[in-house]
């Protein structure tokens, strides 16, 4: 939305530099026309006469504009199909092979428009992604690349395939008010039913962390690294109940490092601890500055396993490049 918003803002001054030419050929028209009487009258209308085309051009170029938006908005608010449109003399078409949107508007012989190229979007493509809201209680993440600036309000969360989780478990373990240690944990995926865990003193590689009950904690030393399988991710750590309200909060001289996406059906407070990213949340909080090291993990941004198939989803679109036609 920042090229359309950029785009109609470069257009907002084009409009308001056609008015102004607009109102100058006017007071050109009055000063000719009284000292001179009648004699120019024919050159007056002529320069009025340009500058209502450029006028008309600059309407045309905003009422398209306007018509992307809505067309976009309905693209992301249902089916792809409902790209294809038309109101009077603007159609709107979407090509959901090529994700390509084109607004066309015809007078008489005259055709103008725009040519929009969209990308799909995903919460495993931001460095943060909430289907509600992120609270900055006084930080932010800082240096995640523009590629994976935070997203809230994404309205949805994918689904976690539990079937698939547990199918593929290297081990899955019933725990009520418990201490999780390293040697509790296993290479693989590691599921533990039951609320009230808290993770001390963990230092694994290639494990994915599934937990399905509430009040789950990490503290003290908690460091892990997502596995990667045959080049695609699954996550670190997955907590799949919407009560659960995690808080990432290292003591002193203690690390929180994790190494690949952290998901929760529930909330998620990021206080302190280093993260790759993406983190996906129903919602979040950030506590103070995080500074988030997507840069050495991108690998981790594509779409993890675990969630069931990223072509099950009707992904948001947004525009990556644009053209207009005249």
């Amino acid at each position: 939305m920042n090229l359309i918003r950029d785009y109609a803002e470069a257009n907002h001054h084009n409009h308001e530099n056609g008015l102004t030419m607009y109102i100058v050929a006017i007071m050109i028209t009055a000063v000719i026309f009284s000292a001179t009487g009648l004699g120019v009258l024919n050159l007056a209308t002529i320069v009025n006469l340009d500058t209502q085309t450029a006028v008309q051009t600059v309407q045309d170029q905003v009422e398209v504009e306007s018509f992307a938006n809505v067309a976009l908005w309905r693209v992301n608010s249902g089916g792809d199909n409902l790209g294809n449109f038309s109101v009077g003399d603007i159609t709107s078409a979407y090509d959901s092979t090529t994700k390509r949107l084109a607004i066309i508007k015809t007078t008489d012989d005259e055709t103008t428009g725009l040519i929009l190229d969209l990308v799909e979007d995903s919460h495993f493509k931001r460095a943060v992604a909430t289907q509600y809201g992120i609270d900055f209680n006084g930080g932010k993440t800082i240096s995640e690349e523009p590629v994976h600036q935070l997203r809230f309000d994404m309205e949805f969360l994918p689904q976690v395939d539990m079937a698939y989780l547990v199918a593929n478990a290297a081990q899955e373990v019933w725990l009520w008010d418990e201490h999780i240690h390293n040697d509790d944990i296993v290479v693989g995926i590691n599921i533990f039913h039951g609320s009230y865990l808290d993770i001390h003193n963990v230092d694994k590689e290639n494990v994915t962390l599934v937990f399905t009950g509430y009040d789950i904690q990490p503290k003290d030393d908690v460091k892990l690294k997502a596995p990667i399988i045959d080049g695609v991710p699954l996550p670190a750590i997955v907590m799949t109940n919407i009560y659960n309200d995690t808080h990432f909060d290292q003591g002193d001289g203690d690390e929180i490092l994790i190494e690949g996406a952290i998901y929760s059906a529930g909330h998620v407070r990021l206080h302190e601890g280093t993260f790759t990213g993406p983190v996906i949340a129903r919602t979040a909080r950030i506590c103070r500055d995080i500074d988030m090291l997507d840069d050495d993990g991108s690998e981790y941004y594509a779409w993890n396993l675990g969630f069931g198939n990223y072509d099950d989803y009707d992904w948001p679109k947004q525009i990556q490049e644009w053209a207009r036609i005249d």
